[in-house]
């Protein structure tokens, strides 16, 4: 009697084996679509309840729905695994996905663990900070659910026939008007909504890391508006595709040819073997140097003795990532101006530092590393990179050049009230910020123009390749300026610690440094006509473009007076200036393919 029901069960079971054998690619692609539909309600659950005043009950029925995503986010992923051929195979190739959703199902399954665990650790937590706290860590979660298939979809757009400088200014576009809709939400404001194009300006701002403002970043936004603000500044600073690569290299996925030929225009790395360690090294660099400056901050400015409008904690943070991104953003209506901070020597000198190591670049930053550790593990044949020599040469170079002329031009003006260490100490802290920060604790506007002109130089210049910081680069002036040297002495060739410098770099430095020009030239123009009857003066205008293209952040402070035209040139200024000029030219023109055949030379006069 058992047999023949265990016969029809078999035979049942090996049915729905065949069917599922048969209309296996069927249900993979149904279910991708359902979750293309989950990440879209969930995103804008998510966006309701983190830009929106919502209702009581809106907000539970948003609890409800965050809650039933994370279910079926986590049934998709049992769903697939059960449907792949090799299981052993399916979980090597998506053992992070399956990581994330595992940690969700315990989380579903005993969602108030955690509340347990925080009420035995501290028991003055009330049940609505345990509430809000849940509701957070929910929307964590849905946060985290998305992560797979968004890289996922970083990858396959990366992979996609398209010009790496084109995907590099789309993404930056797409970050900037995804910021631009978040920072127009009612809970981003502390008072009225603010208009659009202001909304636009401090989105672009904030993604390219420039620091220019229309807008008192203390009082115009909420909490929740500097939390947009500081998400926007980290990813734009580290770069949106090296962000995603970085999580994908993370997670043991290997990037293809093309993803990383984007990455390299992106941290202009010439070399794509070494990619891979520099995004490892990145997010190393980036985790722990923030880290360490927040705390030093939180601790050189004593906040919990000073009356803030949000946490000490996340004030740090954000001036720690502020200046380590180089974006010159501040949680103050006068900058680092304010007495808590200008007054401060050790908190500026924290500034300082992480404005500079961010400043560097991360391939100089690897080598050092690797040479210091190649020192102590007693290497004979440790040695700098010519790349790290340069940089961090011409970086000591601008900032004793600059320490020394802002402090001569204003020692009797600006600086007269201070002793000379005090003057020296604020000339060495914006010689180092106008070359990449836009901090600042004197009134830039109040500076004598000479030393505005000079500042526009070093803010030209700016900070180093693959850094957070903009400029055509210290090492494109520094190789234009040898360039010059070399033409002058008769030699053909740059030579450079012992090394022959090849002739595509020399021609790319040189069309930078043409391009930014040429820009700086046209917008300085555009400007003159839009702003007519604002009777601006020269110098200010000037100083505004070259802040916006090297994606400084220093104003003499007419910034939020310019006219919508005259805050738009300014917009694609900051946008073209952190994509760079040459990547937007790629980007925008057709690539041709090469020629098969070469004409005859004939030499044409150029002076």
């Amino acid at each position: 009697m058992l047999e023949p029901i265990a016969q029809e069960r078999t035979l049942r079971l090996k049915t729905i084996t065949d069917w599922i054998e048969t209309h296996r690619q069927t249900l993979l692609k149904t279910i991708d679509k359902l979750l293309i539909v989950l990440g879209i309600i969930a995103v804008l659950s998510l966006v309701a309840r983190i830009g929106f005043f919502l209702s009581p009950e809106q907000e539970k029925w948003a609890s409800y729905l965050e809650l039933t995503m994370l279910y079926l986010f986590a049934l998709q992923a049992f769903l697939k695994l059960v449907l792949s051929p090799s299981k052993v195979e399916h979980l090597k190739k998506h053992w992070l996905e399956l990581s994330i959703f595992t940690v969700i199902l315990l989380y579903l399954l005993f969602p108030f663990a955690v509340e347990r665990m925080l009420t035995s650790l501290n028991p003055q937590l009330t049940p609505e900070n345990l509430t809000s706290l849940y509701l957070a860590i929910t929307q964590f979660f849905v946060i985290l659910a998305l992560l797979p298939s968004t890289l996922r979809y970083s990858a396959s757009v990366m992979t996609a026939n398209i010009q790496p400088a084109a995907i590099l200014l789309s993404s930056f576009l797409l970050l900037t008007a995804i910021g631009t809709g978040f920072l127009l939400m009612p809970k981003a404001t502390a008072g009225e909504p603010i208009a659009l194009i202001d909304a636009l300006f401090m989105a672009t701002s904030a993604v390219c890391v420039t620091g220019l403002v229309t807008l008192d970043v203390a009082t115009a936004f909420s909490h929740t508006g500097h939390w947009i603000l500081l998400v926007l500044i980290q990813i734009g600073g580290l770069g949106i595709m090296t962000l995603t690569t970085f999580f994908a290299a993370a997670a043991g996925t290997s990037a293809r040819l093309k993803e990383y030929i984007a990455l390299r225009e992106l941290i202009g790395e010439e070399s794509l073997g070494k990619i891979r360690l520099i995004l490892l090294q990145i997010g190393l660099y980036t985790i722990v140097v923030e880290a360490i400056g927040a705390v030093l901050i939180y601790h050189t400015l004593n906040l919990d003795e000073v009356q803030l409008p949000m946490s000490s904690a996340f004030f740090a943070s954000f001036h720690a990532i502020s200046a380590f991104c180089n974006a010159g953003f501040a949680l103050m209506s006068e900058n680092l101006a304010a007495p808590v901070c200008k007054d401060n020597p050790l908190f500026l000198s924290v500034i300082m530092c992480l404005v500079v190591i961010g400043g560097l670049g991360f391939p100089a930053l690897a080598s050092l590393s690797g040479f210091v550790f190649a020192k102590l593990r007693r290497e004979p044949n440790a040695r700098l990179s010519i790349h790290a020599k340069l940089v961090f040469l011409t970086s000591a170079i601008l900032i004793g050049l600059g320490t020394v002329g802002i402090y001569a031009l204003e020692a009797s003006h600006t600086m007269k009230e201070m002793s000379i260490g005090e003057g020296l100490f604020a000339a060495c802290f914006h010689s180092i910020v106008a070359r990449t920060a836009g901090f600042n604790t004197l009134d830039i506007g109040a500076l004598a123009t000479p030393t505005l002109f000079l500042i526009v130089a070093l803010m030209w210049i700016g900070a180093s390749p693959s850094s957070t910081g903009g400029g055509i680069k210290t090492t494109t002036a520094a190789l234009a300026i040898l360039n010059i040297v070399a033409i002058a002495s008769g030699k053909t060739k740059i030579e450079l610690f012992r090394r022959r410098i090849p002739d595509r770099v020399i021609t790319r430095a040189f069309s930078t440094t043409l391009l930014s020009l040429l820009y700086i030239v046209m917008a300085l123009f555009i400007l003159l006509i839009t702003e007519q009857e604002k009777n601006f003066k020269f110098e200010a205008l000037l100083f505004e473009v070259v802040s916006a293209v090297s994606t400084v952040g220093l104003s003499t402070g007419i910034t939020s007076e310019l006219s919508n035209a005259g805050k738009l040139v300014i917009i694609v200024s900051i946008l073209v200036g952190r994509i760079g000029f040459l990547n937007v030219i790629i980007a925008l023109i057709r690539q041709k393919s090469r020629a098969s055949y070469d004409y005859a030379e004939e030499t044409v006069l150029v002076s």
